[in-house]
């Protein structure tokens, strides 16, 4: 992942600001460049630059929980539609059956689009506490891996799946996350009725 250019200490707002060369840390992962701190008495083009990121933060807040919001109603349609089918096609009870096909209201992952944001560690484990935090709800590895990729970033691990399972699970030995059944988690601290856990 390549790193932003970095401004020297000293030169003006025109100059070009040179970037400085990716320096890879010992385990594949680039170090974070060092800033310079802002001005200690803000000016005006310092309070714009503020006011620009509290807007897009803004943004960023209402644009995951569209993302929460739409996760949660496919999985109320896809509960609609197991209804309609048990009105449609009564079981009949007087016969053993057959054994069921595997059914799940899983939605399937959706492909890395474009350049995404790869996380790891800590970062990995603030995201998708943010995430829980948002939903409410218990959710499932799965459908944090969905959100996760909805929202642009990826995980940087050769087995993604495995490592968001152990971020969870650090989460959860913290205190930080809850783990309901294997694979749920929710935020700590939200007492939720069975009743309301999705069977994601």
């Amino acid at each position: 992942m390549p790193i932003a250019p970095v401004a020297t200490g000293g030169s003006s707002d025109d100059e070009p600001r040179p970037s400085t060369p990716a320096v890879p840390y010992v385990h594949g992962r680039h170090l974070v460049p060092i800033r310079v701190a802002p001005r200690r008495f803000p000016n005006h083009r310092i309070e714009a630059l503020l006011a620009d990121e509290d807007r897009a933060r803004a943004r960023i807040e209402e644009i995951d929980q569209v993302l929460v919001d739409l996760a949660a109603e496919r999985r109320d349609l896809l509960d609609r539609i197991r209804d309609v089918h048990y009105q449609l096609r009564p079981p009949i009870t007087n016969s053993r059956g057959r054994r069921r096909r595997a059914v799940s209201h899983e939605e399937p992952l959706p492909p890395i689009e474009g350049e995404p944001t790869w996380l790891s560690g800590r970062e990995l484990r603030a995201i998708c506490l943010a995430f829980l935090r948002r939903t409410k709800v218990a959710t499932t590895l799965r459908q944090l891996h969905v959100l996760l990729h909805r929202a642009g970033f990826g995980i940087a691990a050769t087995y993604p799946v495995k490592t968001l399972a152990d971020a969870l699970g650090h989460e959860s030995d913290a205190g930080r996350a809850t783990r309901i059944r294997r694979g749920t988690y929710q935020l700590a601290g939200d007492d939720l009725p069975t009743s309301t856990i999705p069977d994601w």
